[in-house]
């Protein structure tokens, strides 16, 4: 991604348990280790992504704790102060203020694990993005990890259905790994706790795709 207009990533999940603020977090190290001017910003009150935030000993992210009525407001601001991402964390279960954040996004990221009432959830969520007439994509998170070459029977099977929803699913996919959450109990990333570790290559690979497809490069 290179440094042009702002661009804003919404991670949106109408279903809580789905990874939402790890993916969030774990975006906006690899986009400021980029050399990004990255925001993250944390629309949910329960404040997770602000509390790895307040953990972390890197201050390469700044962080915005605002509510998904004041997007505009802080997109504005965010131009005129250089930035290059904003990358924003979402309630769920809230259908007014995912709305905003759609409105709000360059990209809505919608993450599902790959179970079945899962991807129902994740189906309404689908439709708010296909109804607001934004650009939506489905993650596949929280997998099994593969076992060998491809994705493994679960994941697979979820991906048949995520296909089905009108938005695009993102060809990579991300493993439950230990890693996430050590990273996350003292503010790291999964590319900082394990560099070249399985977690972040997956991260890597997610990345790469989002920026190229939504992102401008």
């Amino acid at each position: 991604m290179t440094k042009k207009a702002l661009k804003t990533l919404a991670v949106i999940a109408q279903k809580g348990g789905t990874g939402k603020t790890t993916l969030a977090v774990n975006l906006a190290a690899l986009a400021a280790a980029e050399g990004l001017q990255v925001a993250l910003v944390d629309c949910d009150p329960q404040k997770s992504a602000a509390g790895w935030w307040q953990t972390r000993e890197v201050q390469d992210i700044t962080l915005i704790e605002r509510p998904a009525s004041d997007l505009s407001t802080i997109q504005e601001a965010a131009k005129n102060d250089g930035f290059d991402l904003l990358i924003v964390d979402t309630r769920p279960s809230v259908e007014g203020e995912t709305v905003q954040a759609i409105k709000a996004a360059t990209v809505s990221v919608i993450p599902t694990r790959p179970g079945v009432l899962d991807l129902r959830a994740v189906a309404s969520t689908a439709q708010l993005a296909k109804k607001a007439g934004e650009t939506g994509v489905i993650v596949l998170n929280q997998c099994p990890p593969p076992r060998g070459i491809g994705e493994g029977a679960l994941t697979a099977e979820a991906r048949v259905v995520a296909n089905t929803l009108g938005l695009p699913v993102a060809p990579p996919t991300v493993s439950m790994r230990s890693a996430f959450s050590y990273a996350l109990n003292d503010g790291r990333a999964v590319c900082e706790y394990e560099p070249g570790g399985k977690a972040d290559l997956e991260l890597q690979s997610l990345w790469r795709y989002l920026k190229k497809a939504y992102l401008n490069g």
